[in-house]
């Protein structure tokens, strides 16, 4: 059976060149005493260029298992064999038999490509991914014509990158990292096109599994809704269906999960507490132009409804410092709420629990605990006024 598994990312390749005896290693005569009913591909290298003595496959396999290949290289010359039945997405490194990779090292050499059963050739230069072409892979056109149609765009924010990349003070860094959303917006629209006129491709499964967090969730759930049945029982289809289904359980109309946390002072905070009001969690950031605007909006609005039994709970996202989060509380007036500083990558993260991933982005939870409104997210185009709507449909007395 199937193991439900996130799909192969840039993480796998960096903790397989980390330690890679802990990843399960193939032979190819294993793989193919496994393989039933599954086609077998056959990926040759004809390198140029850069001289290099190892390569490094990871891919997933038929069984939804991460698996690894290391192969030696022998006058440009390699093969790499195994059986899956479909396309997969796979990370490609290579390395010289006397180097020890760092992370970093990984991410700068790793290529992201789709395999396919049949017949793959790869060309280029080792040392150089971003030369390296692979012949035979329908999928992998696919994902360099869609490429193409976003290529402009990336060029003008090829500047911005180099910048992002240059600065080296955490704050600094993460106010640049804001000016990437109007690019990413369009690339996204464009992505998102294509995944509606293309339900049965191989690429709209393996993207829409990157884009799960960052295109909305009432997009994210039309996309799949919108995939070809047998793309949905893939293993990543279904880590895909599992995703949208926690994406669901934050929409209106679900219970808001309980949570319990410290505020700014110390006090403890328990959501469950909140019985009997109506709750608007805000989340925000210090270093978000956005936020900072929107915690003016919700203080008028607080303004107007406290008394009709409105209670605001403000999390703070990805602030790197204690003291940018309390100078921001200050500077805005927001004292007068409860202050949470969100614990991000823990298992007290409030924004995963409640698949929260762009700021501003607001849920009101209703008397009886149950979420009847979403804001921001994504797309934050006329969130305040909507948001404004519900607040004068629900609270006006």
């Amino acid at each position: 059976m199937n193991r439900l598994l996130s799909p192969i990312s840039l993480k796998t390749i960096v903790a397989g060149c980390a330690l890679l005896l802990s990843l399960p290693l193939m032979t190819n005569g294993q793989a193919r005493a496994q393989g039933r009913n599954i086609d077998q591909f056959t990926l040759k290298g004809k390198l140029s260029g850069t001289r290099m003595d190892s390569v490094l496959l990871f891919y997933e396999s038929s069984r939804g298992e991460n698996l690894f290949q290391a192969q030696p290289i022998f006058n440009g010359i390699f093969m790499i064999t195994d059986t899956i039945n479909r396309p997969v997405k796979a990370l490609i490194v290579f390395k010289n038999a006397d180097e020890v990779l760092t992370s970093k090292d990984c991410e700068l050499r790793s290529r992201e490509l789709f395999l396919e059963p049949g017949l793959l050739i790869l060309s280029g230069d080792a040392a150089q991914p971003s030369t390296l072409k692979l012949a035979g892979s329908k999928t992998q056109e696919e994902l360099e014509h869609l490429d193409s149609l976003s290529m402009n765009i990336r060029a003008e924010m090829q500047p911005l990158a180099e910048q992002y990349k240059k600065e080296a003070d955490p704050y600094r860094a993460a106010i640049l990292a804001t000016k990437f959303e109007p690019y990413y917006t369009r690339i996204k629209r464009i992505d998102y096109q294509y995944f509606l006129s293309h339900p049965n491709s191989y690429l709209t499964l393996y993207k829409m599994l990157d884009y799960i967090k960052k295109m909305g969730v009432d997009s994210s759930e039309r996309i799949y809704l919108n995939l070809g049945y047998s793309l949905k029982q893939t293993p990543e289809g279904r880590y895909l269906g599992y995703m949208v289904n926690k994406i669901e359980a934050t929409l209106p109309g679900a219970e808001a999960m309980n949570f319990s946390f410290a505020d700014a002072s110390g006090k403890a905070v328990t959501l469950n507490d909140y019985r009997g009001k109506y709750v608007l969690l805000n989340f925000w950031a210090s270093w978000s132009s956005r936020s900072r605007e929107m915690n003016q909006h919700i203080t008028d609005n607080y303004k107007k409804y406290a008394g009709h039994g409105l209670e605001v709970i403000n999390i703070a996202r990805d602030d790197n410092t204690q003291t940018a989060w309390q100078t921001a509380i200050a500077k805005d007036g927001l004292a007068q709420w409860t202050n949470l500083l969100n614990q991000t990558g823990t298992a007290n993260d409030i924004s995963e629990k409640f698949e929260v991933h762009f700021v501003p982005t607001q849920i009101l939870i209703d008397p009886n605990g149950r979420i009847i409104g979403r804001y921001g997210d994504n797309n934050n185009v006329h969130s305040d006024a909507l948001l404004d709507r519900m607040l004068i449909v629900t609270l006006k007395q």
